[in-house]
């Protein structure tokens, strides 16, 4: 397959909101596998404004410890502060020369093996709503071509954030549906949480079988995970896909999704 019908491949995914299993929180895991394997970074993450202003991650590429962190201290500091502060794009493509800017962040994200960093906001009706961040191993990996692509696939992922629901969406509506969108992130790390309490699982093997069963039921994963949370649905029932078929994650395959 061709490397334009992998990015058309991935707008379709992206554009895809009444498809059997498809939710927000799918959406955002679809975005940041789609800008790894389609632009020059090397791990991608997504963090949305919440109701207070504050920042909170939605999605990352891989549930490393490092990167985790990385991603989570940026709700003080880095690319993705700075690029809804301005809400314009922050290239930072040699992390080296911004030490003095993000003190805090530069070491860490260098001690995890990244030394380019990029954000690009993320915008619905001329509102931002959240940063797309960009992590690359080498400096000045990125080049204009990658970052227009990766702003594109972030435009449409909002687009379709704002109508995967039946109802149609008004403007003033924008906030309240972002917010949905972070709460329906809690209830589904409580519930990878549980599920990997009972099952002795690591959180990425946890979110793995929450999505295969899912997908077996076709149902939408923060469905399965508000059935946990709320004590409807038996962790055991969840926790024997973590193997098997249906627990295979096809983000793995080039022009996949992480559905």
């Amino acid at each position: 397959m061709s490397r334009q019908q992998h990015v058309a491949e991935a707008f379709v995914s992206l554009a895809d909101t009444f498809g059997s299993g498809v939710d927000p929180l799918v959406l955002v895991d679809r975005l940041v596998g789609h800008c790894v394997r389609l632009t020059g970074a090397d791990a991608a993450g997504i963090m949305m404004v919440t109701a207070r202003g504050g920042l909170r991650t939605m999605a990352v590429s891989d549930d490393r410890a490092d990167l985790l962190e990385v991603f989570q201290l940026q709700t003080g500091e880095g690319p993705c502060v700075e690029c809804l502060r301005r809400e314009q794009p922050v290239n930072a493509g040699d992390l080296a020369a911004h030490q003095d800017r993000w003190p805090g962040f530069v070491p860490l994200a260098r001690a995890a093996g990244f030394h380019g960093a990029y954000a690009l906001p993320v915008r619905v009706n001329e509102q931002t709503i959240g940063a797309l961040n960009l992590l690359c191993a080498s400096p000045g990996a990125l080049t204009e071509d990658d970052l227009l692509l990766a702003g594109a696939l972030a435009d449409v992922t909002a687009v379709a954030l704002m109508h995967w629901d039946v109802e149609p969406v008004r403007p003033q509506d924008v906030l309240t549906l972002v917010q949905a969108v972070i709460s329906a992130k809690a209830t589904l790390e409580t519930a990878k949480g549980m599920l990997a309490a009972h099952g002795l699982l690591t959180p990425a093997e946890a979110g793995a079988a929450l999505r295969a069963y899912s997908r077996r039921q076709g149902r939408r994963p923060s469905e399965t995970a508000q059935e946990l949370v709320h004590r409807t649905l038996d962790p055991a029932t969840v926790v024997v896909f973590r193997e098997g078929p249906f627990a295979a994650d096809s983000s793995t395959a080039p022009g996949g999704d992480r559905s």
